[in-house]
């Protein structure tokens, strides 16, 4: 049995993603910045600490390993509400961006650390995920763009430096609406083809998504690092 730490900061993508990955047999262990209903099935664990600093974050894997030993895997999602408030560029306010953006690149960057304390001498896998935004931009969504392609940046040079060490780093695009409920109603782009999704719906996170990161995290995922694996049904088909 794989033990997976699943990291979630923000936007509650954490608790469907533990319980997908919870539901094909690893020990699941959910960290997370905010007390939210419990599992009522009891298929995983749940830390709930404030993750605002790196040293907060080291502390909760530090607890989270004296319980339930070192783990195989690290799934994160760093993303703040505060990212999904739509404006303009212009009207863009320092505030603003530095929640939406620079918190959620620094977020992802203490979890990296977090993880490599435990897991760089011994391999694994590390996946971030978020919305697939980045590969097509959102213009009144600038901040949250910015974030996520800046953590799909971190990720990739995280990959070249580990490698070496047999320990991966994958990032997973997943449908902005298949992330959280909260991308409803927000400006999206749009695509003109008469058909959206390729699969004529998006794969939630805990069924289709949670798949995917369960491959990464296999003897055949550890052939990949480095990749943005999209995840969102056949919408935007881009490399």
């Amino acid at each position: 049995m794989s033990t997976v730490f699943v990291v979630n900061r923000g936007i509650d993508a954490g608790s469907p993603l533990a319980r997908g990955l919870a539901a094909r047999g690893a020990q699941v262990v959910l960290i997370d910045d905010e007390a939210r209903p419990a599992d009522t099935a009891g298929s995983y664990r749940r830390i709930t600490c404030p993750l605002a600093s790196r040293a907060a974050l080291a502390q909760a894997f530090d607890d989270a390993v004296a319980r339930f030993g070192v783990p195989d895997q690290v799934v994160a999602s760093i993303l703040a509400p505060a990212a999904l408030r739509p404006c303009a560029i212009h009207e863009l306010s320092d505030d603003a961006w530095q929640l939406a953006c620079r918190d959620a690149m620094k977020g992802l960057l203490h979890v990296l650390q977090a993880a490599f304390a435990h897991m760089g001498e011994r391999g694994g896998s590390v996946v971030a995920i978020g919305p697939a935004l980045s590969l097509a931009g959102a213009g009144q969504l600038v901040a949250l763009s910015a974030a996520v392609e800046g953590q799909r940046g971190l990720v990739k040079s995280t990959a070249r430096q580990w490698g070496r060490r047999g320990l991966t780093v994958n990032w997973v695009a997943v449908a902005p609406h298949a992330m959280s409920p909260l991308f409803e109603g927000l400006p999206l782009p749009l695509k003109p083809d008469p058909v959206m999704v390729a699969f004529a719906q998006r794969p939630a996170l805990d069924d289709g998504i949670a798949g995917v990161i369960q491959f990464l995290g296999s003897a055949a995922g550890k052939a990949m690092t480095g990749a943005t694996v999209m995840a969102d049904g056949g919408e935007w088909m881009v490399p």
